[in-house]
């Protein structure tokens, strides 16, 4: 049986469900259409299944930002419970639609100026609501767009976070063809929904991707598409469209208007003079080695996969160079390797200070693999005088975000009462968290666990 089919009878299982049809798959979130017995009558659900569960942090995020969004009834579909079953989280929402902005675009090949008048208003006071409490909702893509009888909805939630610079602004996995370019940076503000917004407007108006890019196109070309391309056939938009597009899609982040200023052109159409005289040469072509030119434009996170290619080959020293050079811009993934470095004496001396405080800084901006590595050394007095406590904060800190050695690892403390006390239910909890994705160490834990429950049984 298929995960997908799998799902589908683990929702028809549930007692008060009926009639789930399955809407949409992205990655590890499934999404159903579904009838739900409450409170003596039906009522139509949307729900979505997710999979991955194994970052606590970002679930728990989401479950308390959709609780806050609920006061917002017209901009958002009301969020009312959230279960988790076989391994999954099922997250109930009221049904407004099952068509995305991505299918009715493809189905029309475009949509009328009024149509994309009524997206922006409404994505204005979505985003209005959503920005007010320092959120960014970092994934404003067509397929996250649902079309409603009246109003078109924002969805999954899952990737929105504060707009700080943090570990989790470095990470870019997956398809990346609606990115900010400032991303690559490491940053996510209010500035990158308007950029991402822009680039669906483009899309609502001619069914094509502003950068003409197709799913086939590798991440780093996605990257250097979104860094120096500039908008595919302007000409043929209608002007004052064509200069809203070109305002909100600008490369640097300050030169984009605020929702402010997007309601104002909703009103009069006016784009600033500098936008209206602004004339771009044409770029559409990539380098033979896109990753390379982003790093050699200086973009942190092309220079932490240069450094870990490098690392990777052999090249150790320039690996070291490059992994400096991020970390002293304070991107946390070049802190965390370069600790490493520092740690284990790689083509530097060794240094348990240095690691210590180069784990420390990237820990701070919340960082799971250095608060790991943090750990790590506490837990073995290396560099720092011996504490377990200390130890088991970090190992929690970096196993709630999904860490997977560190998961394994709180399951360790736990069974054996290691700088916490001993909990064999929460130990079982961790291990069997990491062995559900995969990982091995907590599977064979797990196994070893559960054989050694069933002979103590035996012998009882």
């Amino acid at each position: 049986m298929s995960q997908t089919e799998a799902i589908s009878e683990l929702l028809k299982q549930q007692p008060d469900l009926s009639d789930v049809r399955q809407i949409s798959e992205d990655g590890s979130v499934l999404v159903y259409k579904v009838n739900q017995w409450h409170e003596g009558q039906y009522r139509k659900q949307s729900v979505r299944v997710v999979t991955d569960i194994h970052n606590h942090y970002v679930l728990q995020r989401e479950k308390d930002l959709m609780h806050y969004l609920n006061q917002f009834q017209d901009d958002f579909p009301r969020f009312n419970e959230i279960r988790k079953q076989s391994g999954c989280y099922l997250k109930f929402f009221d049904y407004v639609g099952d068509q995305t902005l991505a299918k009715r675009v493809k189905k029309n090949k475009g949509l009328p100026a009024e149509e994309a008048r009524h997206f922006l208003a409404n994505m204005i006071s979505t985003l209005t609501t959503v920005h007010s409490v320092g959120f960014v909702h970092s994934q404003i893509r067509p397929e996250n767009v649902i079309v409603g009888d009246n109003r078109y909805y924002l969805t999954n939630w899952k990737s929105a976070m504060p707009s700080l610079a943090s570990f989790e602004t470095e990470l870019l996995v997956g398809d990346q063809s609606y990115t900010a370019p400032e991303r690559l940076n490491g940053e996510v503000i209010d500035a990158s929904d308007i950029y991402q917004l822009g680039c669906c407007l483009y899309f609502m108006l001619t069914g094509k991707h502003i950068y003409r890019l197709k799913k086939s196109t590798h991440l780093f070309d996605q990257l250097y598409a979104h860094a120096n391309h500039t908008p595919s056939k302007l000409n043929r938009l209608p002007i004052f469209w064509r200069q809203l597009i070109i305002w909100m899609t600008q490369k640097a982040p300050e030169k984009r208007p605020g929702l402010a200023e997007l309601n104002q052109w909703l009103k009069d159409e006016t784009v600033p003079k500098k936008v209206r005289k602004q004339k771009n040469k044409v770029v559409k072509d990539f380098p033979d080695d896109s990753l390379t030119a982003l790093a050699d434009c200086h973009y942190l996170y092309a220079i932490f996969k240069k450094a870990s290619l490098y690392e990777a080959s052999g090249d150790l020293e320039t690996a070291f160079n490059l992994y400096e050079n991020g970390a002293f811009q304070g991107y946390t993934r070049s802190e965390n390797n370069l600790g490493l470095m520092y740690e284990k004496g790689v083509v530097v001396r060794q240094s348990y200070i240095k690691a210590m405080n180069l784990y420390h800084h990237a820990f701070e901006k919340g960082n799971p693999y250095a608060a790991f590595n943090l750990a790590r050394l506490f837990e073995k007095g290396l560099g720092v005088p011996q504490n377990v406590s200390q130890a088991f904060k970090l190992y929690r800190f970096a196993a709630m975000r999904g860490h997977l050695p560190a998961q394994n690892k709180l399951g360790e403390l736990y069974l054996a009462g290691v700088g916490t006390v001993k909990n064999y239910a929460k130990a079982r909890a961790w291990f069997g968290l990491a062995a559900n994705v995969g990982y091995e160490v907590a599977q064979l834990n797990i196994k070893r666990l559960l054989s050694a429950s069933i002979k103590k049984e035996f012998s009882a």
